[in-house]
């Protein structure tokens, strides 16, 4: 009843069911709370009205839940509903590297000395290191493996190598700030 009336409405609707219960409602106010009532349920058959009609069209043109909603809306809703985990998680990749064609995933655990030495070289002399990064496009994997690399090294990366690989110095903070202590 509260989503079929406005505040006021509803407030005077509450007093006069209290006057109601205990009584002492006068024959005007009966007649307020019929016309209350009766604005409530017309509103409520007219809603149900609409849905039908949108209901009916929904059908009748054959719209698939896509094209009304987003795919974040219906993810949502299915979290809403537990049809799918409630949280979001969110699948970070670990930064991908490569040295004389021999590919390197750099995990938790360090890299190994044959590629760990010239790359930390190259970052610490100041050098572009776009060639050992095997995913250049990927703009968070880049942010990720150099902001990795800051902290290992305890060097800053120049801000004309970081244009090269496409990534701002804000993902790379964002990405420092991900990383395990």
């Amino acid at each position: 009843m509260a989503k079929l009336l406005s505040d006021p409405e509803f407030q005077r609707f509450s007093e006069l069911q209290q006057k109601q219960s205990s009584f002492t409602i006068t024959s005007e106010e009966a007649d307020e709370l019929r016309d209350i009532v009766a604005r409530a349920q017309q509103k409520r058959d007219d809603r149900a009205a609409a849905m039908q009609s949108i209901e009916t069209f929904i059908k009748q043109f054959d719209i698939s839940a896509d094209e009304l909603f987003t795919a974040d809306q219906i993810a949502d809703a299915a979290r809403n509903f537990g049809l799918i985990p409630a949280a979001k998680k969110e699948r970070v990749l670990p930064p991908q590297l490569s040295f004389n064609g021999k590919p390197y995933q750099w995990t938790t655990r360090a890299l190994p000395d044959d590629i760990r030495v010239p790359l930390f070289e190259a970052f610490t002399s100041g050098a572009s290191v776009k060639a050992f990064i095997a995913t250049p496009k990927d703009a968070t994997r880049c942010a990720a493996t150099i902001a990795r690399l800051e902290r290992e090294t305890n060097s800053t990366y120049a801000d004309a190598w970081l244009d090269e690989l496409a990534v701002s110095r804000a993902q790379v903070d964002e990405a420092l700030a991900k990383l395990p202590a």
